[in-house]
């Protein structure tokens, strides 16, 4: 079965059991800072799992475009030596937001791997927690594994969690075993759990069915939920009878069309056969990376890009590949991937473009980092020590070169190790005994660095006092047809110290009403400020200083009080009406600089940021070339023309797709 089928036949059983299919997410995370890349299917779904998002279904099926090249799931130095590890991949996943639970998703993972798929039964193995009765109870007795095949795993294996506090649960997975020639150790008869490579996760049902919180206390959800995840890649595998996924019709395309470029034969000799697999697997991760418009750059998910770039380019060269080549290789990969992908061929001469500009700078970097790395051993240069002091030579007394000047060269030039080494192998060079030890610590603080510069700790779990407000009295919005209302009623009233049943004037506090004229902050504009009155109109009894959703379905007021205000009392909320109008202005002054930048520079141009105030308005986009005099005036132009042409603006609820 080919990997398009296989993608389709999942999407398809799932649609037929009730389950939207939803189109994967971008790779760049949308409003989620703590992540670089989307690197799990459930990642557009994260907000509905922690309660801050209601969604018009409760069943959803996805094939998400994910990355992991970084933190914890960082397999960026593994692709290539192995058989299953890559950066881009596929995950095909179902998911439940409070509709069925563990026997449901067991049912429906056995039906479709065994009964749809027609994969052999008796090659699977399925772990659960090793506290999770209910569901080895499923698989022993509904679904009929035998015991054999049945394992209680620890946590470790079997407890997944959102972070240290938030939704968590149990797990079960799904093993299937590729035999012996799959082995990386040559076991002919090994036996579960061996972790030779011989049995291979295909997927992970995830049960979320607790809250824990700071001290590690584990409360029911009130509506366990569903999260599951099998990668395509290792599927097709497994469908397409191989014991590599590289040798599957998702990378075995890309690793000829560069073996044509190199003039090598797939299969001939190891370190050959690690370089192909590796320029396969990057194609991929440039050109969906650049698809969705990431520049490459020295910073952030850009940084990521250019060290994918630099990678698959190091491994070229020691192939022979000499000049640019990564951005045909991004032409195949979007010819291959047309069908599930079509935004890959609609924006290939710009990616193509971007990764051969990258290439080219690349390789204007290498001679000048050589004769760098030249400069400071033979100088005995500690590049990393404050002045740059010169250490003795004897310092170095069982090698010529220390880690720390291989990570300086790395991280000013971008040299990986390994091509470093060829360098210094070509000079009769030897690196000091603990050289990967210096090299390991460097990098180590490196990554700290950049951690601590990432903005954002993540969205924390809605407290049990909003989650109770929302579920007992949501807020209704009234503010698409008026700025004023005066029939509100307090619902809440939230200080630092808690709920309370009244404040007094001077008071700082939250203000929740049973419905409510101002905007809430949200995507980049900010919330309504204004005033409540008292219901005939007269006294002002708080100032509203802003607006904002601690949860979906639920919108307070940060307010002074001016008045006593009691829980149930009846207030006028009357936005500031010239604020609003500013700041709608500015939000439609933000849709048309977008438009206007597609229309000069492309596309591709999509947005990564916004500021909409009632005083000003910021758009982020990515472009991979600085703007010059002459598109600076166009976009402003065309911009400008929709201002004056004063066209009516409404509002209509729309479809994503």
């Amino acid at each position: 079965m080919k990997a398009n089928d296989i993608r389709q036949t999942f999407l398809e059983f799932f649609a037929r059991r009730g389950h939207r299919v939803v189109r994967s997410s971008s790779l760049v995370p949308a409003a989620d800072p703590t992540l670089l890349y989307t690197n799990a299917g459930m990642n557009q779904f994260k907000d509905v799992f922690l309660g801050l998002e209601r969604r018009d279904y409760q069943r959803a099926a996805s094939s998400q475009k994910c990355l992991r090249v970084s933190g914890k799931h960082n397999d960026l130095e593994n692709v290539g030596r192995t058989r299953r590890h890559h950066t881009f991949f596929e995950m095909l996943g179902n998911f439940s937001f409070g509709d069925y639970f563990k026997r449901e998703a067991i049912q429906f993972a056995w039906e479709l791997m065994t009964k749809v798929y027609k994969l052999p039964a008796e090659k699977f193995i399925a772990t659960v927690f090793r506290e999770d009765d209910e569901a080895y109870r499923i698989w022993d007795e509904d679904i009929g594994i035998p015991s054999g095949r049945l394992f209680r795993l620890g946590e470790e294996e079997n407890f997944w969690a959102m972070g240290d506090t938030g939704p968590c649960g149990p797990c079960s997975e799904l093993q299937y075993d590729f035999g012996p020639p799959a082995s990386d150790l040559g076991h002919t008869d090994c036996q579960f759990p061996c972790d030779c490579g011989r049995y291979v996760e295909l997927w992970n049902l995830v049960f979320m069915q607790f809250n824990r919180d700071a001290s590690g206390q584990q409360t029911p959800l009130p509506k366990p939920s569903v999260d599951t995840g099998a990668g395509l890649e290792r599927l097709a595998a497994a469908l397409q009878g191989k014991v590599s996924n590289y040798d599957t019709d998702l990378f075995r395309p890309l690793i000829d069309h560069a073996g044509e470029l190199a003039s090598k034969d797939y299969g001939a000799e190891a370190h050959t056969d690690t370089a192909l697999r590796v320029i396969a697997d990057h194609s991929r991760a440039a050109a969906f990376v650049g698809a969705d418009g990431v520049l490459p750059s020295n910073e952030g998910r850009g940084y990521v890009l250019r060290k994918i770039i630099r990678r698959a380019i190091d491994y070229g060269r020691q192939l022979g590949l000499e000049k640019p080549f990564l951005y045909e290789m991004a032409g195949r990969v979007a010819e291959l991937m047309r069908e599930p992908y079509p935004e890959l061929l609609e924006s290939l001469q710009r990616v193509a473009t971007v990764i051969k500009e990258e290439e080219e700078k690349y390789r204007r970097l290498v001679e000048p980092a050589v004769k760098e790395f030249d400069r400071i051993v033979e100088a005995g240069i500690d590049p990393l020590a404050e002045g740059k002091l010169t250490v003795r030579r004897s310092d170095f007394a069982e090698g010529d070169f220390t880690g720390t000047q291989m990570f300086f060269i790395y991280d000013t030039y971008g040299l990986r190790p390994d091509f470093v080494l060829d360098i210094a192998q070509q000079r009769g060079w030897r690196p000091r005994a603990n050289w990967q030890q210096e090299y390991d610590e460097q990098l180590k603080k490196q990554r700290e660095r950049a951690k601590a510069s990432w903005k954002g700790v993540g969205k924390e779990v809605a407290s049990p006092v909003y989650q109770e407000l929302a579920r007992t009295q949501p807020t209704v919005f009234l503010g698409y047809q008026e700025t004023t209302s005066r029939d509100c009623h307090i619902a809440a009233l939230l200080t630092k110290e808690g709920p309370v049943k009244e404040i007094r004037p001077g008071t700082e506090a939250e203000v929740v009403l049973d419905q409510t004229p101002f905007y809430a902050e949200a995507g980049g504009q900010v919330g309504d400020t204004g005033r409540f009155l008292d219901p005939d109109g007269n006294l002002e009894v708080a100032a509203v200083r802003t607006t904002y959703y601690p949860m979906a379905g639920l919108i307070t007021h940060k307010v002074r009080a001016k008045e006593k205000l009691a829980v149930g009392d009846r207030v006028l909320a009357l936005v500031d009406r010239e604020a609003r109008e500013a700041t709608m202005r500015n939000h439609t002054g933000t849709h048309l600089l977008h438009a206007a930048l597609r229309q000069v520079l492309g596309p591709h141009v999509k947005q990564s940021g916004s500021l909409v105030a009632p005083g000003r308005l910021r758009f982020d986009f990515s472009h991979y070339a600085p703007l010059d005099p002459e598109e600076l005036k166009e976009i402003e132009r065309l911009a400008n023309e929709q201002i004056l042409l004063d066209a009516p603006v409404t509002a209509e609820r729309m479809d994503l797709d």
